[in-house]
């Protein structure tokens, strides 16, 4: 009787051989990450401040956070995020399908736009 199969236990090799095709999956998303960074910010460059906002809010449930600190000298300040914050945040948080496809829907960027830029945005 072969206790494995019962157990769903696998064998060595076949262990390795998923661990494998996970760290591949990986470096895959990698690259594809580092290929589209440089559209995805210079398209996210192209809203306002409110896009970027709903935008946030629509993708990930939330926006952004405002943070305070204490200055000794006037109290305590408040530090509200900028389009930079905005920017930075969701170049990391979305696909770049994804911001395309915010941004045409809301007619923030043009077809043309895209066709235009061509290896810009990884097209």
């Amino acid at each position: 009787m072969d206790f494995r199969k019962i157990f769903g236990i696998k064998k060595h090799g076949e262990q390795i051989d998923n661990i494998s095709k996970i760290k591949q999956e990986f470096e895959k998303g990698d690259k594809t990450f580092e290929k589209e960074l440089p559209a995805k910010y210079n398209l996210l460059q192209e809203f306002d401040i409110n896009n970027l906002r709903d935008l946030c809010i629509k993708t990930t449930g939330h926006e952004l956070s405002v943070e305070y600190y204490d200055d000794p000298k006037s109290g305590r300040k408040e530090i509200t995020p900028d389009k930079e914050d905005y920017v930075q945040f969701l170049t990391d948080e979305l696909s770049l399908s994804e911001i395309i496809s915010y941004g045409l829907k809301k007619k923030i960027i043009s077809k043309e736009i895209i066709k235009n830029s061509g290896n810009n945005l990884g097209k």
